[in-house]
């Protein structure tokens, strides 16, 4: 065959091939348009199918929004709930508005849901909802005063919130490193002489408790973390044959299971009310944390645990007057050498101090350089029932109490201000260094009163989370080598 009968042929051959893929094309149009729609009717058609916003569904699909803030938050921001939080944003964005005022407003609010997406990238500046949100509240004045009939509310500014930091958290994570949550005093349960209407059984059960009632709030955060730890202050028992003291705290064993449902994974059993019903209740309360796979530690029980590829060992202490001696000291010295290792991290829990002081008493500060010097990584201390003095010894931190946190035993509200305490280490050069603390600061009690506990701490933003900085700030300066200056994650501008 020459060339120009194969030219030929193999043109022949492409005409025929070309016609098959335009009989092809048309198929798929005739299969998509019904037969009697060119491209762009069905493109157009295509666009009418979009969701509409109007006046009928625009509370509705807030209040969708406002759901999926709080998955977010109450996930620690997890794959599943980020996934949700892009889809409805897209889902926002391809939404249709014939009015003009109602655009306005979920233009705002679609800006403000991808401020909150943006937290996951580390490099987000930490004002980026503070931003934008003001011009959501306009356009919601906005909308209310043109549609009265709407009767739109404002999302809970707590939501906005907490679904911020629980983006903002995973964003601070590193690979190599690790992030621990620390909170003070806890308990279910309140001592018997308290008001009936104040005793967290009364409480809990008036407000339908569940298993996450009481961290509600602290999810995003104990959700976010490699590790979260409570100092547990109560027997979990039903025994009722008590010491002879004046506090005798117990929690019903079944809270216990309060602490998975909520991302806690270990408590400190070393402090004065474990023991509060003897050994039988001191029993029962291991048996309880066994039960709902919570990790314990005291004085004779250390506990080692692998936290993402690190050995953590957590160690825990009664160590109030009553126990400040040097040869307990020595005891204490001699277990931090026994436990640690260059490449290993030892944090040790002091239940110390004197209870309502802002300061640390003199023997906690020479009893708490004596441990660090002896290797410790960390102090995490708690008792005083108030936040106390935070220290920085040879570039490593003495928290001498995170105050209470949800502490049943604290009816009335002693003291409201506490925090969480972010605390972030990695390993370098084969030895564990600290990173970071990071600190959330929280009120005890989340229903604005303050003598009346309702026993559910609520993390805060703007000036509250201010007075707890500046307070914090306030007591550590007086003591040598205080801590005064903290970092902690407020997307809002001043409110």
């Amino acid at each position: 065959m020459n060339r120009k009968r194969r030219r030929r042929k193999l043109k022949k051959r492409a005409w025929v091939l070309l016609a098959v893929i335009l009989l092809g094309i048309g198929t798929i149009i005739f299969s998509i348009t019904g037969g009697d729609s060119s491209p762009s009717e069905a493109k157009k058609e295509a666009e009418q199918n979009l969701p509409m916003l109007t006046k009928d569904s625009v509370k509705e699909l807030t209040e969708q929004a406002e759901d999926v803030l709080k998955h977010v938050a109450s996930s620690g921001a997890s794959p599943e709930a980020t996934e949700e939080l892009s889809q409805f944003i897209t889902q926002s964005e391809q939404t249709k508005v014939n009015d003009e005022v109602l655009e306005g407003y979920w233009q705002q609010l679609t800006i403000c849901l991808k401020a909150i997406s943006s937290y996951r990238e580390p490099k987000t500046e930490e004002k980026a909802l503070g931003k934008v949100y003001p011009a959501y509240l306009t356009a919601l004045e906005n909308l209310k005063e043109t549609h009265p009939s709407l009767d739109m509310e404002e999302i809970d500014p707590y939501h906005w919130f907490y679904a911020a930091a629980a983006n903002y958290e995973q964003g601070q994570q590193k690979e190599g490193q690790i992030t621990l949550s620390m909170v003070g005093d806890t308990s279910f349960g309140t001592y018997p002489e308290a008001p009936n209407h104040l005793q967290f059984d009364t409480v809990f059960k008036k407000k339908n408790g569940d298993n996450q009632y009481v961290f509600k709030n602290s999810l995003p955060w104990f959700h976010s973390d490699d590790y979260t730890v409570i100092n547990a202050e109560s027997a979990f028992t039903t025994e009722t044959e008590a010491q002879d003291k004046k506090w005798r705290i117990k929690s019903h064993p079944t809270y216990a299971a309060f602490l998975p449902a909520s991302g806690v994974e270990a408590a400190n059993l070393a402090n004065n009310h474990t023991m509060d019903y003897f050994e039988a209740g001191y029993e029962d309360t291991l048996e309880a944390f066994k039960k709902h796979d919570v990790a314990v530690f005291n004085e004779d029980m250390p506990l080692t645990k692998n936290i993402n590829g690190m050995e953590t060992v957590f160690l825990g202490y009664d160590y109030r007057y009553r126990k400040s001696t040097d040869s307990y000291l020595q005891h204490i010295i001699q277990d931090v050498q026994t436990y640690k290792k260059e490449d290993n991290l030892v944090i040790v829990n002091m239940h110390w101090g004197i209870e309502y002081m802002e300061t640390p008493a003199t023997y906690q500060t020479k009893f708490g350089h004596a441990i660090i010097d002896a290797g410790a990584d960390i102090i995490i201390g708690h008792h005083p029932h108030r936040l106390q003095s935070v220290e920085k010894y040879n570039g490593k931190y003495i928290i001498y109490s995170m105050g209470d946190y949800a502490f049943g035993a604290d009816p009335t509200l002693k003291s409201r201000q506490t925090a969480i305490f972010r605390l972030t280490f990695a390993k370098e050069n084969n030895a564990v260094i600290t990173k970071g603390l990071r600190i959330v600061p929280t009120l005890e009690n989340s229903n604005d009163s303050e003598t009346e506990n309702n026993y559910q701490p609520l993390p805060v933003f703007g000036k509250d989370a201010k007075d707890i900085v500046d307070e914090l700030v306030r007591i550590s300066s007086i003591i040598p080598n205080g801590v005064t200056e903290y970092d902690y994650f407020d997307p809002f501008l001043d409110m």
